[in-house]
């Protein structure tokens, strides 16, 4: 990997898209992996929220918490769902303590971390506008799942959309890990264009063997289709000088070309 392409991924070299886009990603595992200190009940008659209740430990949060890993668990996700047999009018025993996981908490910690590096990857490899059409997906895919759950709500009921609009958020956050791969093991990487760049000049008429614009433009769109942008400048530029009749088409067609070098040496 030469020097240049190694710098493009150092922080410094990252472009404003890129740092949005890991501040975006960033936010949502802080947020819902931070463990909440406190918390208010409703009164579903008043509407008023209840005295706080403060936690001293994990073991004291009474539902999950953590992303996309629970790290702590309370009892009614580990212990059997069948209550013990109470006498009539006795009281309800507290409820047993929270089960905490730190290996889970790791594990988010290092899916996280793996889900950004593929984003900058994929962000700083590509070109400005794929990048920006891939954070437009994501944009779209969070109306898509709010959707999502309340269809699924409507047959399944709210225990499973929950876990259905859990899964989907978990793979539009992860989605940059196979676009990362995509672009790290493209089939056009791996396919040998000198190859077939030798095999058509081979075969290719030189400039003074074209007898008309047409077919002399023609050749050099397909030039420019097979990547071969400077050959095809040259044949454009020649084509523009035998018949100045097409002057300003062909220089539109040289701008084109010199646009896309432009783009892929940026």
């Amino acid at each position: 990997m030469s020097q240049s392409t190694a710098n493009r991924f150092h922080p410094g070299q990252w472009t404003p898209l890129t740092w949005f886009a890991v501040l975006l990603w960033t936010w949502k595992p802080i947020v819902l992996n931070y463990p909440p200190a406190v918390s208010y009940s409703e009164d579903p008659v008043t509407g008023q929220f209840s005295v706080p209740t403060h936690y001293k430990n994990l073991s004291e949060i009474p539902f999950p918490v953590g992303w996309p890993l629970y790290y702590v668990k309370p009892s009614y996700l580990t212990a059997p769902s069948v209550a013990p047999m109470m006498p009539v009018g006795a009281p309800l025993p507290p409820p047993a303590p929270s089960s905490i996981h730190p290996f889970a908490l790791v594990a988010n910690v290092l899916l996280v971390g793996i889900a950004i590096a593929a984003l900058v990857y994929f962000l700083q490899k590509t070109t400005y506008r794929f990048a920006l059409l891939f954070l437009l997906g994501v944009v779209v895919a969070v109306p898509l799942g709010i959707g999502l759950g309340r269809f699924v709500a409507m047959f399944g009921g709210y225990s499973a959309a929950h876990w259905v609009v859990h899964w989907y958020w978990i793979a539009v956050y992860f989605s940059p890990v196979p676009a990362a791969l995509a672009v790290r093991y493209s089939i056009f990487q791996r396919m040998e264009w000198s190859r077939f760049r030798s095999m058509w000049n081979r075969g290719r008429r030189s400039c003074g063997e074209y007898e008309n614009a047409e077919d002399a433009i023609s050749v050099a769109s397909k030039l420019e289709m097979l990547g071969d942008w400077t050959a095809s400048i040259d044949l454009y530029r020649y084509a523009a000088e035998r018949w100045p009749e097409h002057t300003r088409y062909v220089q539109n067609c040289i701008d084109r070309v010199t646009e896309k070098q432009s783009l892929a040496q940026g």
